[in-house]
């Protein structure tokens, strides 16, 4: 029961913190509750596509971060619109379809189909893979379980006609530009679970995709629960893997490319070793990806692991240090708040041993035990009554949380604000 607790507080974590990573997501129930008004344009599409269907469904990939399920490009970079979509036929052999319509005048034609794999639609996008300013249509398929291998594929589009130009497995890729040539590269994730993982860029040159690097890592992992890329310092660009671990441990490792070839620069997973998985990212919006640990709060070293109000440190990569201290934040792990600490306040600001992280959070400075500010969990009558003292800060169901400082902190104000 604690454990099954403990990865729902994991989960609503994850989504707070792809908040803190940039992802987005619609809040506002008005805009839930409004019908769309759809231009001329979009309806005209809309309408080709459902008589093009021939008793298939449209289908919108599983990747929440981009899950859209019309996109329209101009793919072969001639000033005309298409539109790409893919569509199901459940009892056909070939599950999964394509179909590319072309901008005609006041209205859209068909101009090609094709095959795609495996049951489910994982992700899809319209990206530059070649450099030559058309645009390839990049999907992931898989047979719709967890944990399971999916399969990505690369399309290109001329003249009327679809041609599949890489097809190979994965876990998760990436697209960016890691050596920094200027052209854009395909990083593939491989797993072989409990095993080792394959880490491979992919350049396209000379017509084809060829390999730049490969590295292998030799780590038992169960999952890989996050990958980003992007830059890993303000010169060098890579990857961060965060992996799953035993029952609920995670580690993260930071794989940069040097002179075209991939460098791991935490061979020890004992250096990122968590007790919860924990995203990287670029959670301090520098430019820079970071990658988070879990801090006791001085004087919680003998409280049991599920009581303790955990800190969350991000470190970034210092090509002379090392990892570097760059941010330190209380984060609610039922996602409700984070605090981020302000910057004088690391290492010298810890947490009041008689807390209790869903009650109330008194934040004390650790040579004279002087509270800073507190986080109080409010039933809604006891807030009426002290809201002219506490700063709203979130609310929870039946409750409200709210903020007080002993110091100059406020809501929304700067650097050195409670975010919400």
């Amino acid at each position: 029961m604690m454990l099954a607790k403990r990865w729902c507080t994991v989960i609503a974590g994850f989504f707070l913190l792809m908040v803190l990573s940039g992802c987005s997501f619609i809040s506002d129930p008005k805009s839930l509750m409004q019908t769309p008004q759809l231009s001329s344009d979009k309806a005209s599409l809309i309408s080709v596509i459902k008589s093009e269907l021939k008793g298939g469904e449209i289908i919108s990939p599983r990747d929440v971060r981009n899950s859209s399920s019309i996109r329209t490009p101009d793919l072969n970079n001639d000033g005309v619109k298409e539109a790409v979509v893919f569509y199901q036929t459940p009892d056909e052999a070939v599950r999964i379809h394509g179909m590319i319509l072309e901008r005609e005048k006041d209205t859209w034609a068909l101009k090609a189909r094709f095959d795609g794999e495996g049951q489910e639609l994982e992700t899809f996008d319209v990206l530059d893979l070649t450099g030559d300013g058309n645009l390839e249509i990049i999907a992931g398929f898989s047979n719709g379980g967890d944990g399971l291998q999916k399969g990505l594929t690369v399309y290109s589009y001329h003249e009327g006609a679809v041609e599949k130009m890489m097809a190979l497995p994965y876990d998760y890729f990436m697209v960016d530009d890691l050596n920094q040539d200027g052209q854009p590269d395909i990083t593939v994730v491989s797993l072989k679970r409990q095993q080792f993982a394959t880490v491979t860029a992919y350049q396209y040159a000379d017509g084809s995709f060829q390999q730049l690097s490969q590295l292998e890592l030799n780590d038992p992992v169960s999952d890989y629960y996050n990958a980003v890329s992007g830059n890993i310092t303000p010169k060098l660009k890579g990857i961060i893997l965060d992996a799953s671990v035993g029952t609920h441990s995670a580690f993260s490792t930071i794989i940069v490319m040097k002179d075209g070839q991939f460098v791991n620069l935490l061979p020890s997973q004992d250096m990122t070793l968590k007790g919860y998985p924990i995203m990287s990212g670029d959670v301090n919006n520098d430019g820079v990806l970071e990658v988070g640990m879990l801090e006791k709060p001085k004087g919680w070293e003998y409280i049991s692991f599920d009581e303790i109000p955990w800190l969350f440190t991000y470190y970034q990569w210092d090509e002379k240090d090392g990892l570097k201290s760059v941010m330190q934040q209380y984060m609610d792990m039922a996602g409700r708040f984070y605090f981020n600490f302000p910057k004088e306040w690391r290492g010298n600001v810890t947490i009041d041993t008689k807390s209790d992280k869903n009650e109330h959070l008194w934040f004390v400075k650790t040579d004279t035990n002087e509270v800073v500010a507190e986080i109080r969990f409010f039933t809604l009558s006891e807030w009426e009554k002290n809201k002219a003292d506490w700063q709203f800060l979130a609310q929870d169901t039946d409750r409200v949380i709210g903020f007080l400082s002993h110091t100059d902190l406020k809501v929304n104000k700067g650097e050195t604000e409670i975010k919400r």
